[in-house]
């Protein structure tokens, strides 16, 4: 029985001893060049500067990359408006027939049609560049400058206006304003403010 007793004590000594180089040699790795110990003061000092440094670098690289993007787009952009720009949008007959329409819309008439419009004291009755005018009843005084094709006289802004006298209008945004209640005859395109 000495023997099983000498032998147990012989092989748990000898398992203690194995565990115990198995343990050394695996612990015999950490600390070394090739496998560190990590302290807080390795994060602190080494790892983290690095780690962003290395994030400064890429997000530097990646906004150089996105900026060279926007601005190619940009360029692209500007010279396809820069095109477009030089290019006449519509032609001048669709241009033409918007502002008649326009022109219609808000009460003014078409060239080769006389039309009736009466204005209250103090209200203006522009018309377009060729418009005829025509004071039938009422007051008013010339707004801007007209020709008075009757008599062949120019008149300044603020001249009465004679009754069955024809007017044309040279400048946009000539015309007549209301002394009093007056009705006028238009012949073109015109508005009334």
């Amino acid at each position: 029985m000495q023997r099983k007793w000498t032998l147990s004590i012989f092989c748990g000594l000898a398992a203690l001893l194995a565990g115990g180089a198995a343990t050394a040699l695996a612990a015999g790795g950490y600390g070394s060049a090739e496998d560190p110990l990590v302290t807080l003061s390795y994060i602190t000092e080494v790892a983290a500067p690095e780690a962003s440094s290395r994030i400064d670098s890429v997000f530097s690289e990646k906004q150089k990359a996105l900026k060279g993007e926007i601005d190619e787009k940009i360029a692209a952009l500007r010279l396809e408006m820069e095109q477009q720009a030089s290019q006449p949008a519509f032609s001048q007959q669709t241009l033409d027939a918007a502002a008649e329409a326009a022109a219609a819309k808000l009460g003014g008439g078409q060239s080769g049609q006389w039309r009736e419009v009466s204005l209250e004291k103090g209200r203006q009755l522009f018309g377009g560049v060729g418009c005829q005018l025509i004071l039938r009843r009422g007051a008013a005084a010339c707004y801007s400058g007209m020709i008075n094709l009757s008599s062949g006289e120019t008149l300044t802004h603020g001249q009465a206006v004679a009754a069955n006298n024809l007017y044309l209008v040279g400048t946009e945004g000539c015309g007549f304003v209301a002394s009093e209640a007056c009705t006028v005859l238009v012949n073109g395109s015109y508005t009334v403010g």
